[in-house]
Formats: structure tokens, sequence, C-alpha cells
């Protein structure tokens, strides 16, 4: 459903350079089924079973145990997040790191998931690229959102809980690769904000925010987490978020686990980094990955200078920028 890729922002520059089925893979890495576990996250089953249990990680699948199977042992079948989901446990995590209570918590996660869904955000959203169409979408593609909106079924138990403001922000760090991205938060008057760029910010931070303590919380950061557990996941193959040669990049690191990674471009206007074996360490390169545009007609130059020792040298095509 190509609807995936509808972001709720007026217009995103960006987005007219890339392709519809690029966007509409955006959109399906994001909410499609994955197999990443909470306790990948640093979460353990006691938290992530109460956080369901509380609503405060709502439209998860809790832990469930089966003990009707013919050789009657208990089957448990563990708790598995999408992309989306994986992010908002990040961050109900580092709340619940800065002691933010349960209760607001839970309120948090309604306002969060279930609040646009009560207002039909993403019907508003379906109807205003209906009318202003603002990224050019062809005929055919215009005609499935009206569709969807007469589909009163499909809006109220998939669109509505799929399109909100904080998956927006989800996409847009996945691929507006170079603005901060952050989770605005104030504890003791349960207000947030989703905060993109670093010019608005006095715009969007209101006397509340300005008047009491708050917590920020950078996005991209968690998603290098998440990516470094997608990276590893040798079965996982298709990852629809990177280019041709990201994916190129992260199956040398993966696959051949070299010891030595050293990734340089060209031109010298981006600094080397070294990608070594050591997990921590190997967390950089999904935050380089992030924080890095790699321009489409790029090429990449591979020396293998020793079994256990690549250098990744990005070339540049002038005719593409």
């Amino acid at each position: 459903m190509f609807v995936f890729y509808i972001f709720t922002s007026i217009i995103i520059p960006w987005i007219n350079h890339m392709t519809t089925k690029t966007i509409e893979h955006i959109g399906n890495s994001i909410f499609e089924e994955r197999e990443i576990s909470p306790s990948q996250l640093g979460v353990s089953s006691k938290d992530i079973n109460s956080w369901i249990k509380e609503k405060i990680v709502p439209f998860t699948s809790p832990q469930q145990v089966d003990e009707a199977n013919q050789k009657k042992k208990t089957k448990i079948k563990w708790v598995k997040l999408n992309l989306a989901q994986a992010v908002w446990v990040s961050i109900i995590n580092e709340l619940s790191n800065f002691k933010v209570p349960s209760d607001k918590l839970e309120e948090l996660a309604y306002m969060v998931w279930q609040k646009p869904r009560d207002d039909k955000f993403a019907d508003s959203v379906f109807k205003y690229h209906i009318k202003d169409n603002p990224n050019n979408l062809p005929k055919h593609d215009l005609d499935k959102l009206k569709s969807h909106l007469r589909n009163e079924l499909l809006m109220e138990h998939y669109f509505r809980t799929i399109i909100n403001p904080f998956t927006d922000i989800v996409k847009s760090a996945f691929y507006r690769r170079k603005l901060p991205h952050n989770f605005l938060y104030v504890p003791e008057t349960n207000d947030y904000v989703f905060h993109y760029e670093p010019k608005e910010l006095l715009l969007k931070l209101n006397s509340v925010f300005l008047q009491k303590p708050m917590i920020c919380i950078p996005i991209l950061p968690l998603i290098s987490k998440i990516l470094l557990v997608e990276f590893d996941n040798k079965k996982n193959e298709d990852l629809k978020y990177l280019t041709f040669m990201e994916k190129q990049i992260r199956d040398i690191v993966v696959f051949k686990r070299p010891k030595s990674v050293e990734i340089a471009f060209q031109e010298g206007n981006i600094k080397t980094i070294v990608v070594t074996e050591e997990h921590k360490s190997r967390e950089q390169l999904a935050e380089y990955i992030l924080t890095n545009k790699i321009k489409r007609g790029s090429k990449l130059l591979i020396d293998i200078r020793s079994e256990d020792h690549y250098k990744i040298t990005l070339i540049k095509n002038e005719a593409t920028t």
C-alpha cells in the first residue's frame, strides 16, 4: 500500500529528488513486521511486558505463553518490534531512566499514539495530499488515497494507527539525514514536542518549555542502535532504507567481519572513520550512514589491504551533484 510514504509536513524539498518507489520503501521499512527484540535494545522482558500491559507501548503484542501443544511443553512467543515501535520503546526506556512515573508515560503514550487516531490525523493528511498534491503524486496514487478514505474499516484499523506525528519524525530521521531530530519532553507537565530543525527551535518551544526543566532525547542515536541490530541479522538482507552502496558497505562489515574498515571520501571534506570489529565501535557505521548522505551515482572503490583490513573510498560523481 503506497501510502506508507505519505509525510505530514507541508512540503519536504528532498522528496522531489526521490522516486515514488523509493519513497514507498521508506514507509514499508518503518512499519513492516520485524524481528527486533526489546532485549536487543537493553529492555528487559519484565519491563516490556509491564509497558504493554499499562498501554505505555500500545499496538504491540505482549509475550505469549502457549501450553496447549502436543508435548505439553511451555512455548513462549517473545515480543517483536518493528522499527517505529523499536524507536518508541527506546524513548520510553530513556524516560524511565529519568524516573518518569508510569502513569505519566501512559498519558504520554495516549497523546502520541491514540489521540491522533481519535482526531483522525491520517484522514487530514490524505485529504491534504489529495487537495494540494505537494509531491506531484500521479493520478492513480491520488485515486488510491481517495479509495482508502472511503474505506472506514481500513482507515480505523490501519492507517490511523501508523500515520501520526511520531511515525512521521521516525521516517524523517531515517532519510533526512543531515537534520537533527529530537524528542523534547517536560516531565512536570507531560508536554512534548517533536523537534526537526534548530532554526525553528525557539518558535516551537512555548512558555512551558522555556520555564520548566526539559528532557531532550536525540532520535538518531536511538536509530543507530536499532540499525546495528538490523545489520547484525544476517537473515535480513533486504534493508530497503539503505541504498545499494550502503548495503555493500554493510555487507563487508557484517559478513566479512574484518578487524578494521576505513571509510573515506575522495574529496576529503568528510572525516574518515574506522569501523572496528568491536560491537560498540561498529555502531559508528549505522550512525555514519544516517548522518552522511551518499549521493546517487557515487562510486565505491574497495581496497582489500589484507584479509582483516579494508579501505572503502567513496568517489562522488560530479554529474549527479
